[in-house]
């Protein structure tokens, strides 16, 4: 019965993929940012982001029919002008999978299946988008009845020829739904006859130029609705690291060409656009005919130029909150009058910041001396005459890998430990992921308990905290072994560079900057580098952006830091941290009972160094 009273409505906590939301949902719990806003342009964009880092909410946002129903003032304005007009066309794996193992004769005839199959696609998802057109645009009903039978009249006029009769944009959709159904039906039986020919060709004016059908709705729509002539419309294509090289070749063909006031917005995973040729002598450019957006950044100095690592976690926490804050809106009930962080309280690795806890004689101080190179030491005691100048340099830096490292240390059998707890631990954990964060505030949400008068929860101890944060994290490193193909490498190698990180934390003495980055060049093999995109893709290692490191998505040679939420697993702190060669990591012989001291990582890797 407790449980029962939580909420009155859908909990949505318990929905974290955007395609079990209803567009109304969508719309009510859409955080915008910086990039989303960026996309409303008349450019081409590429949005490269993690699995989980809300591609698809973006792609649906950019649509009519989700954007209409934001209430926000900017969106208000795109629609009222009707500057910009999204639609949104899934190429999920069930629907690429269709394109698959079917007996083609040449790759002629798989390339012409695509443009049709897909042809289709755009046309249905613009049925969708008509109708929001209608329904925003023109208030009365009879009216509204009225404009879309003649405009529905003459799509079917250019889509249908005489095949199909109707008058409304319902029974279009059906007509669209069938054709493409029965081409299955025509595809399979033709596979187990293995005829060469058909008796009858199917929907044969989706067989025309990719996109001429979707472009003459536009054109049609344009006229019917009175659109002005500058409008442009914004095809927005997700998940397409499910196509293949010859597909991502021919959409970056209609890239690379004049699309008149049709752009496209395509998402994929990191390192998942496989290729910027064409199917021309002439290849994608870069700024010029096309931009990538990576959704994934690290914040730091992407956003603005003088930002710092502070504003930098002010913007993860009060993106956090306001995702939190709108799921609790609609789901209702105790969730509603939930505090997020009354529930989870402060970090005490991540919030320490008083000078005061810092003295020659300090409990703070004595770990320093215990843990710390002679180097940091004597920085130091030379510093703590200049309170302001010490945290800044060193206290704000050190204090939490020496809390953890004593704690890790210290700790006793099955004892818990309770330092990856609080509010600010959470966010960073979910490496502002939206996917992410919202599975670690519904697990969070789960093992609380209620109050005496059952209208709010009680603060979550951080025992609990720790427990479920590291059980969180676990999970999601094992999770790695279902990966197609690269799932056991990919386990193996991400478990032997935080291995090697967690032997440097607890076998090496700490300075202000711990080893949690890899850097790769030029010898990584074809294999490891594989595995790095992979690993990229899903959100378990990103480019550790700095200024001295400014590409997002860098090729052969770069850095990358291992994923803030596999830090709890590995008794590591989430952060940025310096970086070591990948070949010395895989060299090194670690040990995973870190407390068994064993030769220094400088010793063994000085050359390499």
């Amino acid at each position: 019965m407790v449980e029962f009273e939580r909420t009155v409505g859908r909990n949505l906590f318990e929905v974290d993929n955007a395609r079990n939301l209803s567009p109304r949902e969508i719309a009510e719990t859409f955080v915008p940012t910086k990039s989303f806003w960026r996309l409303f342009s008349e450019k081409h964009h590429i949005v490269y982001g993690a699995r989980g880092s809300g591609k698809t909410v973006i792609m649906k946002m950019l649509s009519h029919d989700h954007l209409s129903k934001f209430k926000n003032r900017e969106a208000e304005n795109i629609i009222n002008s009707k500057k910009y007009v999204g639609i949104y066309v899934p190429t999920k794996l069930e629907w690429v999978g269709g394109l698959k193992n079917k007996p083609w004769q040449s790759e002629k005839e798989k390339e012409e299946f695509f443009q049709w199959r897909l042809n289709i696609a755009t046309c249905l998802a613009f049925t969708n988008t008509i109708k929001s057109c209608l329904e925003t645009y023109i208030k009365d009903d009879g009216e509204r009845a009225r404009i879309e039978k003649t405009l529905v009249t003459q799509l079917i006029d250019s889509w249908c020829k005489d095949e199909f009769k109707g008058d409304t944009i319902q029974s279009l959709r059906y007509y669209l739904e069938d054709i493409e159904y029965k081409k299955q039906q025509q595809l399979a039986a033709l596979q187990v006859s293995q005829k060469t020919e058909q008796e009858k060709r199917i929907g044969t004016v989706f067989e025309m130029e990719l996109f001429a059908p979707l472009k003459r709705g536009i054109m049609l729509t344009t006229r019917i609705l009175n659109f002005p002539e500058d409008s442009t419309w914004m095809l927005c294509v997700d998940e397409a690291e499910f196509l293949d090289i010859q597909q991502h070749r021919i959409l970056n063909s209609y890239l690379r060409a004049y699309s008149g006031k049709l752009v496209f917005k395509i998402a994929t995973m990191p390192y998942f656009h496989h290729i910027t040729e064409t199917n021309t002598s002439v290849p994608l450019s870069v700024g010029h005919d096309f931009e990538y957006i990576y959704i994934d950044k690290d914040h730091v100095q992407i956003e603005a130029d003088n930002m710092t690592t502070e504003d930098d976690e002010n913007r993860r926490i009060e993106f956090a909150i306001e995702l939190f804050k709108k799921r609790a809106q609609i789901s209702g009930g105790i969730y509603k009058e939930t505090n997020l962080v009354e529930l989870l309280g402060h970090s005490i690795l991540l919030d320490h910041k008083r000078e005061s806890d810092w003295s020659p004689d300090s409990e703070n101080m004595k770990l320093l001396k215990k843990y710390c190179d002679e180097t940091t030491i004597k920085r130091a005691e030379k510093l703590l005459i200049t309170p302001e100048r010490f945290m800044n340099e060193i206290g704000r830096k050190i204090y939490g890998a020496l809390l953890l490292r004593n704690a890790v240390e210290t700790q006793r059998g099955a004892e818990i430990l309770d330092v990856y707890s609080g509010f600010t631990m959470a966010v960073r954990c979910a490496d502002s992921n939206p996917r992410r964060l919202i599975r670690i505030f519904n697990r969070f949400i789960l093992h609380s308990k209620l109050s005496k008068n059952m209208k709010t929860f009680l603060p979550l101890e951080p025992k609990k905290q720790t427990n479920l944060l590291k059980g969180f994290s676990t999970i999601t490193l094992n999770r790695v072994h279902s990966e197609p193909v690269v799932g056991s490498d990919l386990l193996t190698f991400l478990e032997t560079i935080g291995n090697f990180m967690k032997n440097c934390f607890y076998n090496e003495p700490l300075s202000t900057d711990q080893t949690y980055s890899i850097k790769v060049d030029k010898n990584t093999s074809e294999k490891d580098w594989k595995i790095i995109k992979h690993a990229v893709g899903i959100g378990l290692l990103y480019p550790n952006v700095s200024v001295n490191n400014p590409d997002q998505i860098p090729e052969i040679e770069g850095i990358f830091r291992l994923a803030y939420v596999l830090a709890p697993h590995f008794d590591l702190l989430p952060r940025r941290g310096k970086c070591r060669n990948l070949t010395a990591i895989k060299n090194f012989p670690y040990t995973l009972k870190t407390k068994v001291k064993q030769k220094s990582f400088f010793e063994i890797n000085e050359k390499t160094l």
